[in-house]
């Protein structure tokens, strides 16, 4: 019998345990929230952890491409000759890049169809990204000056480059063995401030011994806005370059070199928008020959127009000149915007000289292919 009540008790004990539980339990529920307390916890949110991207290497990419042409003279000139109309292979080139780690990579460039062994080889530098935003590089590379000439030939609009840019915004031609520094810093509000400066031999393209009394510097420093839309960009930079240059008319015959000293300025700008493209570039140069000392202060200049539209296809108009030697207008057409995998040119080149001696005109229909 006592069992059975001691039994009895315990229910009883479990039973208002578990009613004084569930009065607490409403009594918690029912009480008032504290509004504030309870707007910060809405409010809170869990804190991202930022992790670092990890840094993906590059592996070894093989690119290139092929422009080829078909060249028509007409017998504008002064002069009764003309020259033969042809087809030609004007540019091959074959790239491979890649990184070798976080901090190294590597850029080689040939052009297999060069006519000349010393022509084949065209870009091959290191890398060193070691500074934030720009790149070191370390070989045979483009000397950094103006727009037009820093610019792959696969992006222009025009079959040729202007006359200045070939004849005033480079050394003695556009490649040359040395070491330059290319790279931006964000200012905000789509702004940034570009800076590039390279420092070679001066003697050109694939010459390894060095023919130049002193190191040519070459440098351009300037500014680019890019709209919210990304579908306006503003460019605009100005350029600098010292150095000297022996061109060797004759190379069996040393007496005959000319040796040169040379100081360039320059100033460019660029409106690249999705409905037009427009460019233009101004250089000014002083020469001295060292061994005669006459001086020369060349100039030239270039007015680049073109329209776009959403079938990739618009009109080209340019204007170049240089010096008291030679002024040309390009017009014609093309198909395939810069970045396109396959793209056609039509130019047609007025050639006309400033004291009004007539050139032959030419007509190109251009393809290229990039791979």
């Amino acid at each position: 019998m006592k069992r059975v009540r001691v039994a009895v008790a315990a229910c009883c004990l479990d039973v208002l345990l578990l009613s004084s539980r569930g009065v607490c339990a409403d009594r918690q529920l029912s009480a008032p929230v504290d509004s504030t307390r309870a707007d910060t916890l809405r409010s809170s949110k869990p804190t991202k952890i930022k992790t670092p991207k990890p840094n993906v290497l590059r592996p070894l990419k093989v690119s290139g491409y092929i422009q080829v042409h078909y060249r028509y003279s007409r017998a504008t000139g002064a002069d009764s000759s003309v020259d033969n109309d042809n087809f030609r292979v004007q540019r091959v080139r074959v790239g491979v890049e890649g990184d070798v780690n976080q901090w190294v990579s590597y850029d080689v460039e040939i052009d297999p169809r060069s006519p000349e062994i010393t022509g084949v080889l065209r870009d091959a530098y290191i890398t060193l990204k070691i500074i934030p935003r720009h790149k070191i590089r370390i070989g045979q590379q483009k000397t950094q000056f103006g727009y037009e000439n820093n610019v792959s030939s696969t992006e222009l609009f025009a079959v040729n480059r202007a006359e200045v840019s070939d004849a005033l915004s480079r050394g003695i031609n556009l490649r040359d063995i040395g070491v330059g520094l290319i790279g931006n810093l964000k200012l905000g509000g789509g702004m940034r401030l570009e800076d590039a400066i390279t420092v070679v031999n001066g003697a050109g393209l694939n010459v390894q011994d060095d023919n130049t009394p002193r190191k040519n510097v070459f440098g351009r420093v300037g500014a680019r806005w890019k709209s919210d839309a990304r579908d306006f960009v503003i460019r605009f930079g100005v350029s600098g370059a010292s150095g000297d240059i022996v061109d060797l008319n004759d190379p069996a015959n040393p007496a005959d070199d000319l040796h040169t000293a040379f100081q360039r300025r320059g100033v460019d700008l660029e409106l690249d928008h999705r409905r037009f493209f427009a460019g233009a570039e101004y250089v000014r140069g002083s020469e001295k020959d060292l061994t005669t000392g006459e001086t020369d202060d060349p100039s030239g200049y270039y007015i680049n127009l073109v329209g776009k539209t959403k079938w990739q296809i618009g009109p080209i108009i340019r204007y170049d000149a240089f010096a008291d030697e030679f002024k040309r207008s390009t017009l014609g057409a093309y198909y395939g915007l810069p970045a396109a995998p396959f793209r056609v040119m039509l130019n047609y080149e007025v050639r006309q000289r400033i004291n009004d001696a007539r050139g032959d005109d030419k007509v190109y229909v251009w393809t290229q292919v990039r791979f």
